[in-house]
């Protein structure tokens, strides 16, 4: 149940700029009053994903899906319908009621993210400061050790946490932010003693993560000098506006150069990125942890084809690296592994040798499948008892791919890399290749949840103005069936009422998938009638609706007369019978 009344998500997709919101994902390009771009939805070479801006819809002719800026928002990011119309609402200055008492989940306060938001920015106001002032002249030497200027730190917006346990909780409560905020942002953390709380970052070099919209979501910290029981690295915990795998580092800043280049470098840490920049290498993201996870991946897809792991040499970053696999194929990403020389990692590289030296470096890099491969024989001897161990990591690695036709595909590689048989894998050698080339282009609808019919009728009305007044006629309301394409027609009937047309936009089907396709389909098609046959056409889907709707009166009259007749009640039975003759004169129904 949405928690917001309808006109206020109809502000919400008004003030939405759908062309603005979908460019952070999709590369458009414009095409007369459209936009045009890969569906972010599902893999395409021809673009058949269509932004209205005049209309505020979207819609892919691929792939079926649909809908306005906050359809749109919820499928990318994977948020609720109320969580989408709230990060729409504060990105657009769309002021939002807040929700009835016990509506709302715990971590879903719109007015909660905007102050973690402000409190987050702040902080990193804050840790600015510190590094450029007389606290910072330590780690300004360490930034200039690693070949990093000013330019590049004020480009990244790092900063520089004091030591003190709180120096940064002072600075904000002076600011006018309480310890609940604090706390919740991940700034703070309690102490042992009731009301006590003390900075999580202290005495470290600080690097805010920006989301794709240029928002301080949450900060990595690296240790400077000696601290002796201190992990080198700490982040900043998940929190309300920080979901570490559904983020990558440096993607608002490189998203204009991976359309360009086609590919993008991977890489592990902050500042293996960081120096990349300043070596002049700018297709570059990093995962927030090591592996990376399918949102990641999917954030990638309809920007870049390739994807180059650039990970560290040792055991962990080369098992993320042989992780990584089922992702990107899962993505329909082309994953390459780019192995640098020994005692290298990204950072040294760049520094010694250069940009070009790596783009060189990339044109040899391995095939991942083959790089999965020889790991996997390196990993495990030639005894029985080893390969048995290579077979069943194969499998699993394998079994992550959940679409046949690509598992197939993958375990036909894998197979040919380890001199395997595809049947010990688990794979019938053609029964998924033959699903794969008989698959459809478009991805399986769900169970309609509206009469075909009606849902027809919607799409007619909006391609076809001339029809509205007989589709939203008075007798309408009668017959139109109690499914989920009801409350759409009640809302273009009164809409009709009030203006005499009625709009894609005022459908205000955000929250179904299925209605929000229709609708959009309608927003962005050309008209498939001429008047006289849209109307005939008209008349023939309202014929359908009638008597569908007679036909199910006339089965609840006899259901009742059926009832009224077990019950021994005469008079109720005969009342009944009366009306039943009507229904089949008015109807024709037998």
């Amino acid at each position: 149940m949405p928690f917001y009344a309808q006109e206020k998500i109809d502000e919400v997709n008004e003030a939405a700029d759908l062309v603005e919101l979908v460019s952070h994902y999709v590369a458009l390009k414009r095409a007369g009053s459209v936009y045009k771009g890969l569906c972010p939805f599902h893999s395409e070479k021809t673009p058949s994903f269509i932004v209205t801006p005049q209309r505020r819809m979207f819609h892919c002719f691929g792939c079926g899906v649909g809908g306005g800026p906050i359809r749109f928002l919820m499928m990318i990011t994977g948020q609720s319908f109320p969580e989408a119309v709230e990060e729409l609402a504060g990105r657009y200055g769309v002021i939002l009621p807040e929700a009835e008492a016990g509506e709302r989940r715990p971590g879903e306060n719109r007015a909660n993210k905007a102050a973690i938001f402000e409190v987050l920015r702040r902080a990193q106001d804050f840790f600015q400061s510190n590094l450029l002032g007389p606290e910072g002249l330590e780690a300004r030497r360490y930034l200039a050790g690693r070949g990093l200027n000013q330019r590049v730190t004020r480009e990244f917006g790092l900063g520089l946490s004091l030591p003190g346990w709180e120096t940064l909780r002072q600075h904000l409560s002076a600011e006018g932010f309480g310890d609940q905020i604090m706390a919740e942002a991940g700034l703070i953390k309690p102490g042992n003693r009731a009301g006590q709380f003390y900075d999580l970052f202290r005495g470290r070099l600080m690097v805010p993560i920006i989301d794709a919209e240029g928002r301080v979501t949450a900060f990595g910290a690296r240790q400077l000098g000696s601290q002796e029981n201190q992990p080198k690295y700490i982040n900043s915990p998940e929190t309300a506006v920080y979901k570490k795998g559904g983020l990558l580092y440096g993607f608002n800043r490189a998203r204009p150069y991976l359309r360009s280049a086609g590919l993008v470098f991977l890489v592990e840490g902050y500042f293996d990125l960081i120096s990349m920049v300043a070596g002049g290498i700018n297709e570059v993201v990093a995962p927030l942890g090591t592996a990376l996870t399918p949102k990641q991946a999917g954030i990638l897809r309809g920007q870049v084809d390739r994807v180059m792991l650039l990970f560290d040499a040792d055991e962990a970053g080369q098992r993320a690296a042989a992780r990584s696999l089922p992702v990107l194929l899962n993505a329909e990403l082309d994953g390459r592994v780019l192995s640098l020389p020994e005692g290298h990692d990204p950072d040294t590289f760049i520094r010694e040798f250069g940009s070009e030296a790596l783009f060189e470096a990339a044109g040899q890099a391995a095939d991942l499948v083959h790089f999965v491969a020889a790991r996997l024989k390196q990993s495990h001897p030639d005894s029985l008892a080893g390969q048995a161990r290579l077979l069943r990591e194969a499998r699993e690695l394998a079994g992550q791919v959940p679409e046949p036709g690509k598992r197939w595909l993958l375990v036909k590689r894998l197979a040919d890399e380890l001199g395997l048989d595809q049947a010990l894998m688990g794979e019938n050698k053609g029964g998924p290749l033959r699903q794969l080339t008989r698959a459809p282009a478009r991805r399986p609808s769900p169970a309609p949840s509206c009469d075909p019919a009606a849902g027809a009728l919607l799409k007619l009305i909006l391609i076809h103005p001339e029809t509205a007044s007989m589709v939203l006629g008075a007798e309408m309301a009668a017959w139109w069936p109690a499914d989920s394409s009801r409350p759409v027609f009640d809302r273009l009937k009164a809409v009709f009422e009030v203006r005499g047309e009625v709009g894609p936009k005022d459908a205000g089907v955000d929250d179904s998938e299925e209605l929000s396709a229709l609708i959009s389909e309608a927003a962005v098609s050309e008209r498939a009638h001429p008047p006289e046959e849209a109307i005939e056409v008209a008349e023939e889907y309202i014929g359908r609706l009638k008597a569908n709707w007679l036909k199910k009166k006339h089965r609840e009259i006899t259901d009742a007369v059926n009832a009224a007749q077990a019950r021994g009640d005469e008079e109720e039975v005969n009342r009944l019978l009366r009306e039943k003759q009507s229904f089949i004169f008015k109807s024709n129904v037998v």
